[in-house]
Formats: structure tokens, C-alpha cells, sequence
């Protein structure tokens, strides 16, 4: 009767000895701390929370004083380097005096770590301001290829012929990317998808900010090289990470470090609405600045069009970064505090046939 009635809780429930020891876990628990009950029973809790969070250290001072403690925004590290930050009571049992009793409840209102979610009237708004860009850019973009096309023709020497291959490069990418966007905002094409390093991806991205913006910037590259290749959109990618990786720079004045790292993490599920089951996106990529860190009062809005606090931003990247992710079936995190920010983006591994994940992405 104990465990049903834990178990009727929508918040997670966790019960541990004063050793501890983990005595019982309810389904919403399970959910949230991404484990299985029949594999963490009788388990040391910090089997899957760090020994120096703020969590163990709240549970010695209960078992020591024998009092119930409550903490409204504890951050929780959890054993797969995730934090969590979560609003805790702590209990003292008198029925059964060993047992300690923690209730976890997510404090939206006040929480700094947001799960963001990229809702329809965000996107349609994107949508018309897409098609407003399509028609301003592609003209001038033709000419430049145009003209490119020209150059190569006379000019002999090969380190103009390789910045002039450059320049034809992004801009044919340019176009390729427009024309893809401008389908999506009508709703209408296909999405095409190819097989895809991500690390190639990134590779790109740094090198064409080393020969702009971020000649100061040290890139710090921390990548799984066991990653498969996977089935994605090579020309959206690079406009993600194009722009988070101009984004970092920005924040520390085009100096300082920058690192990127890729790993598989399948600890993480993510929910695409209210009505489907959680789903893995285990291809992980961070984009890590020590910059000067986002306000907790923007966080929930940085996605947002037209949010920025840049003298001359126009508070288009982010919101460009998050409607590409929403296409490609990706998931965006951000933590931040002063001193450090942490874009964590997670995206499903697509790796059997290519025409199994052809997709037509409508807006």
C-alpha cells in the first residue's frame, strides 16, 4: 500500500535509508532521472547523483539534525554530467525512523535550465518573415556567382582561385539554403537528407570563423570519434552551428575559448508533443563560451524574433537556430551563468536508408 500511494504522485518520489541507500523510486522519478527502478534498488544514491551535489549535501544535513529541509531551486548533477533544477523537500519518516523521504517538483517559474520547446506561432511568424528574405537575397546572390564564375576564367594564380572557389562555395550554399527555406514557409518540397559527419560539419564551421570574426577565438574540439554518420540536412547544420559559434564568440568580444564537444548520450528522451512517448536523440553537440553568460529573466525568450541585447543585433540567429533544429527533428538546451553557457543540442540518429527518412516538412 506504501508504494501505491508514492507511486500515485505526479511529482517524483524517492525514498532512501540513512545510508543512502535507495529504497524505493516512483515512476515519475524513473522519468525524470532518466533510470530504471529494478536497476538502482538498494543502490548507493550516488550511483546516479554526483557525491558533491547539492542534493547530498541537503540529505546529511536532514540525517544529522533530524529535520525536514526544503530548498526551492537546488541544482542537481546527475552522473551523465546533466544538472537538473528542481524545487526539494526532504522528510523525516516516523513511522519508519530509517527511512528518508525526498519530493522533487520542477520549479518552472524560477528555473534557470530551460528545455526549450519551439511552438507553431513562433514558427509561422518565422515563416513570413522567411519569405520576405528570399526575395531581397537571391537576386544579388546570383549576380555574385555570376561574376565569380568570371573571375576564375582569367585569373591564374591558385590562392585567388581557392578564395574565389570559396566565395562561389557560400554562395551557392546560400542559395541552396534559401530555396529549401523558402519551400518550407510555403509548405511545400521536400527536405533532402544526406549522409552526414557531424564532425566535418563543425570542422567547416571553425574554419570559416577563423578566417573572419574569430582569428582570436581558441577552439577547443572535444569530439566522439566513434559517432556514426547520420541522415540530416548538411546545409541547415551548418547554419545552426554557424551561428552559435558566432554567437560564443560575440559574447566574450571575438577572444578568448570556445569548445566543442560531441558525444552519444541516449540517457536523454525528449517529448516531440503532449501525445507521443518520450524519444531518444542521442547524436549530442555542445557549444560551450565563457562569456559573460545570458540573464535567468531572458532565458525563456531567447529564441524569440527579434530578441536581442546587442547594439547591433537584429535578434535573428537564435530564432534561425531554433526553427532549423525544429526541422531537422532536434531538441536545443541552454545553461548559462556568469562565466559560462552551454548550447546543448541533441538530434535522432538516422542511419538506415536514406529514402526511409525523407521527409516532407511543412510549416
Amino acid at each position: 500500500m506504501f508504494n501505491d500511494i508514492l507511486n500515485s504522485f505526479i511529482d517524483p518520489i524517492l525514498v532512501i535509508n540513512k545510508e543512502k541507500d535507495i529504497k524505493y523510486v516512483n515512476a515519475s522519478f524513473e522519468e525524470t532521472f532518466y533510470v530504471n527502478s529494478n536497476l538502482i534498488l538498494n543502490k548507493n544514491l550516488k550511483s546516479i547523483i554526483d557525491e558533491d551535489s547539492s542534493l547530498i549535501l541537503l540529505i546529511n544535513k536532514a540525517i544529522k539534525n533530524v529535520i525536514n529541509l526544503k530548498e526551492d531551486k537546488l541544482v542537481i548533477s546527475l552522473r551523465n554530467h546533466e544538472k537538473k533544477q528542481l524545487k526539494v523537500s526532504i522528510f523525516n519518516t516516523f513511522v519508519e525512523k530509517d527511512l528518508i523521504v525526498i519530493h522533487f517538483e520542477q520549479n518552472l517559474k524560477n528555473q534557470t535550465f530551460i528545455y526549450h520547446k519551439i511552438n507553431s506561432k513562433i514558427s509561422q511568424s518565422f515563416s513570413s518573415l522567411v519569405e520576405m528574405l528570399m526575395h531581397e537575397l537571391k537576386n544579388p546572390l546570383s549576380g555574385i556567382v555570376g561574376a565569380t564564375q568570371l573571375l576564375q576564367k582569367d585569373l591564374k594564380s591558385s590562392n585567388y582561385v581557392e578564395m574565389l572557389d570559396l566565395i562561389k562555395f557560400e554562395a551557392d550554399r546560400i542559395k541552396n539554403l534559401l530555396s529549401n527555406m523558402e519551400n518550407l514557409s510555403a509548405g511545400e518540397g521536400n527536405m533532402s537528407l544526406d549522409f552526414i559527419n557531424i564532425h566535418k560539419v563543425l570542422n567547416y564551421c571553425t574554419n570559416s570563423a577563423k578566417n573572419s570574426y574569430g582569428t582570436e577565438i581558441l577552439f577547443e574540439e572535444i569530439y566522439d570519434p566513434s559517432l556514426p554518420d547520420f541522415y540530416a540536412n548538411e546545409e541547415l547544420l551548418i547554419q545552426i552551428f554557424t551561428n552559435l559559434i558566432k554567437n560564443a564568440s560575440e559574447a566574450q568580444n571575438n577572444s578568448g575559448k570556445i569548445i566543442l564537444k560531441t558525444s552519444y548520450n541516449a540517457s536523454k528522451k525528449f517529448l516531440l508533443n503532449e501525445n507521443d512517448l518520450p524519444e531518444k536523440k542521442p547524436l549530442q553537440v555542445e557549444v560551450i563560451d565563457f562569456g559573460i553568460g545570458i540573464p535567468e529573466s531572458d532565458l525563456e525568450n531567447i529564441f524569440d524574433p527579434f530578441i536581442t541585447k546587442k547594439q547591433d543585433g537584429k535578434g535573428l540567429g537564435l530564432s534561425i537556430v531554433s526553427n532549423s533544429i525544429r526541422t531537422l527533428d532536434g531538441s536545443i538546451e541552454v545553461t548559462s551563468e556568469n562565466g559560462r553557457t552551454n548550447f546543448c543540442l541533441n538530434f535522432p540518429l538516422k542511419t538506415t536508408l536514406k529514402d526511409d527518412y525523407e521527409k516532407n516538412f511543412s510549416s
